[in-house]
């Protein structure tokens, strides 16, 4: 469940002790939502808006959910809690324009109740906001038990219009099966893989590989934790459709969230042409790459070669299945000593000018140019060289 960092004030701690000697009531005068938009990445406008909670005490100020949400779970007001955070932002959302939807998380406790598509559907349908666009995001540890009844929950509570997330994801047991067995219609990544995406290649492998996973599976990913601009060009560079995030704006009060909707504006989550599988994507770059006019060599940072195009065959004079796995001087004009220093150049990230290669045949002439290849965080994983025939252009004969 996405909640605000616990403060370990004296503030907090006194919280949690009130709430502990509360009668078995819940007072809902106190408790209110507040609201975080999650952005479409692709065109930077609202989707939805994740509801959250928030406890005001007269006396001890603002506590934490940290301490408020295990207390109301235990005392088993979880569902009051729950029906009342629901009512008091679907009333409000009423009236703002647009076609979002509202996001709201759903403890594992509750999400194993007989009675929650009912008390779901009694919640929106008494604020009059539609059904068809709240969705409800639960964790794994709410289905990792019972597989089967974690279906029948979920397909129950689609079967009122509503979309069920799985939040999250990648803290938990994650599991391929689980993902492939339960019909959930959007993924979240916790926000603390990409917080470290920055400092962490480790994450950033993560993160492209949920987000590839979700696109294989057609699940759009929605991101948590977006603080800054380069976490935001990483989404965009993996494919991730959603961001959720204070780069784009804090948990907001009901009365701030139509100014944020008219500043942003917001759309309906129809398909948007950028948002692409991982295989589309891959069948639209080996399409280019095979039929380009000119040649393209790819190369790792140990100069072998990775993948070479025919064209880069047929001027090297090789059949193409001879070149993969080849140390590229193997796979160059011969004979040219500047070759090794363009390499070396642009593997220390330095650039060199187009250079003349002339080919094995001997009778044509290649202008080459060496470039660096960098992943998502700017940094160097190989060379792209590229060759076009100039002959009969200027090229020496």
């Amino acid at each position: 469940m996405a909640i605000a960092n616990a403060h370990s004030d004296s503030r907090s701690q006194a919280g949690l002790a009130h709430a502990r000697r509360s009668p078995r009531r819940l007072r809902t005068d106190r408790l209110y939502p507040v609201f975080q938009p999650i952005v479409r990445l692709p065109t930077r406008s609202i989707a939805a808006f994740e509801v959250l909670a928030r406890w005001d005490d007269e006396k001890l100020g603002k506590v934490p959910p940290v301490c408020f949400i295990p207390i109301i779970e235990k005392a088993g007001l979880i569902a009051e809690f729950t029906s009342h955070i629901i009512r008091s932002a679907c009333a409000k959302a009423r009236h703002w324009s647009g076609e979002f939807r509202l996001a709201f998380n759903i403890s594992p406790l509750q999400f194993q109740g007989e009675r929650l598509p009912e008390q779901i559907q009694e919640a929106v349908s008494a604020s009059g906001f539609p059904l068809s666009r709240v969705q409800l995001e639960i964790t794994e540890s709410a289905v990792i038990a019972d597989i089967d009844c974690a279906r029948k929950s979920i397909e129950r509570l689609k079967a009122l219009g509503v979309q069920v997330v799985l939040d999250d994801f990648g803290t938990g047991f994650s599991s391929l099966t689980r993902l492939q067995a339960l019909p959930f219609d959007k993924i979240k990544i916790d926000g603390s893989f990409v917080r470290s995406m920055g400092s962490s290649r480790e994450s950033r492998k993560i993160v492209s590989a949920i987000v590839g996973l979700g696109q294989s599976l057609g699940m759009p990913i929605v991101a948590e934790g977006v603080e800054t601009q380069a976490q935001l060009r990483m989404l965009q560079y993996f494919g991730c459709t959603f961001g959720q995030g204070y780069l784009f704006s804090k948990p907001l009060d009901a009365e701030a969230v139509p100014g944020l909707i008219r500043l942003w504006g917001e759309q309906a989550e129809d398909p948007s042409p950028l948002d692409l599988s991982c295989n589309q994507r891959l069948a639209q770059l080996q399409a280019i790459y095979a039929s380009a006019p000119i040649a393209l060599c790819f190369v790792d940072r140990n100069q072998r070669v990775v993948s070479a195009n025919r064209r880069y065959a047929q001027m090297m004079d090789m059949e193409l299945e001879q070149i993969g796995g080849r140390r590229i001087e193997e796979v160059i004009p011969q004979g040219d000593s500047g070759v090794a220093a363009d390499l070396a150049a642009a593997i220390a990230g330095e650039s060199s000018a187009p250079r003349e290669w002339l080919m094995p045949d001997r009778r044509h002439v290649g202008l080459a140019t060496v470039a660096t290849a960098r992943d998502e965080n700017n940094e160097i994983v190989g060379l792209l060289v590229t060759l076009v025939d100039i002959t009969g252009y200027g090229g020496r004969r």
